[in-house]
């Protein structure tokens, strides 16, 4: 059985606390619609995403300040660290998103894992970016940008 690949697109998903890579996945996507690069819709499942690491991050926090018997000092620095997701077709970033990482402890932010997430992740991007419809529109103003 062959499968078709017309319009099959290569894109990467990255995680990044500051300018170090924390994950790094490409995934292809079949029946790419260059609408939804521009859409509600990506920036709903990025959205979901990042709430998703978030909930993750405050429950590895409140595990360590509890097993700390809650006299965890956070020590963090004066430096502001960033997360960032970045969503790209090819060499091109189609989304890009911060979180602000230095709210959490460096034990806890140091040592995110999403691997367990990755897989839903990617098939969740994969799903919005091959949507037929998507919105395009947010309340009189078009997303597409030329």
């Amino acid at each position: 059985m062959k499968f078709k690949t017309e319009n099959m697109q290569k894109c990467e998903f990255i995680l990044k606390l500051n300018e170090n890579i924390v994950c790094q996945r490409y995934f292809s996507v079949r029946n790419f619609n260059s609408l939804a690069a521009n859409s509600l819709d990506l920036h709903h499942t990025v959205t979901d995403i990042c709430d998703d690491i978030k909930e993750e991050l405050k429950w590895k926090t409140l595990l360590l300040v509890e097993s700390n018997g809650r006299n965890y000092d956070n020590n963090s620095s004066s430096e502001e660290e960033n997360f960032t997701i970045t969503i790209k077709k090819g060499n091109k970033a189609i989304y890009s998103r911060i979180l602000h990482a230095d709210i959490y402890p460096p034990k806890v932010r140091y040592t995110v894992d999403i691997r367990p997430q990755i897989s839903g992740i990617l098939r969740e991007l994969t799903d919005v970016l091959s949507r037929k419809k998507v919105t395009t529109n947010y309340q009189d103003y078009s997303l597409i940008v030329d």
